[in-house]
């Protein structure tokens, strides 16, 4: 067997990952201030790049974000005692399911069979788990449960907050688009964080690095 390991720099890989999202909020708010206040772009230009659309670029990064953070959660609650393991990997099923949710727009077909808004029912879920969670945050070091309370804040800022703030909203509109970006970019950056201060604590236990084994 060869054994090669990947090794992954965490400052540099966090940096391209928040330099692309910016490139992505970017691009959606200036194809937007265009289509609205000079002339109307082609409406496969402003899907293709459009934060608040399916099947485009800007949602396959978000499921990637999402995808790294249920991957590398796993792998750290491999160095976890018994009593955390089970909080980590359900955090790392958590974020497997809001990758899958980011292409598969699951939540979006949950809104359409419901008389009121999907983040309502969603806003109580996250008050429920975040009391489950309580103990698990208090156990860990101060300022790790203080960024991880800081990146949930952001995500769901922008995933249940800015919904409904946006809810109202004319769709066709550059107010609109204002609110999507808002919402998108709380979502990427509040993942973004959390997952550079996991790949750092991953970094700290020696665990940043890939190994992978092939037949020779």
């Amino acid at each position: 067997m060869q054994h090669h390991s990947i090794h992954i720099l965490v400052r540099d890989y966090a940096a391209a990952l928040f330099a692309l999202a910016a490139v992505f909020v970017c691009i959606h708010l200036g194809l937007y201030f265009y289509n609205y206040h000079v002339e109307e772009l082609p409406w496969l230009l402003l899907q293709l790049f459009d934060l608040d659309e399916e099947n485009n670029l800007p949602t396959w990064f978000s499921s990637f974000i999402l995808l790294n953070n249920a991957f590398f959660v796993y792998v750290l609650s491999h160095g976890a005692n018994l009593q955390k393991k089970g909080h980590w990997r359900f955090i790392a099923f958590g974020f497997l399911l809001l990758a899958i949710d980011e292409v598969a727009g699951l939540h979006e077909s949950f809104n359409s069979s419901i008389e009121i808004n999907w983040a309502i029912p969603g806003a109580i879920l996250v008050l429920f788990l975040v009391a489950g969670y309580v103990p698990f945050l208090m156990s860990l070091r101060r300022n790790l449960a203080l960024l991880f309370i800081l990146s949930g804040i952001l995500f769901v800022s922008g995933a249940i907050i800015t919904e409904l703030l946006s809810e109202d909203m004319d769709s066709d509109s550059w107010a609109y688009a204002l609110a999507v970006a808002l919402e998108e970019s709380l979502e990427m950056f509040g993942a973004l964080l959390f997952l550079t201060v996991n790949m750092r604590e991953m970094s700290e236990q020696g665990k940043i690095a890939v190994k992978v084994q092939m037949a020779e």
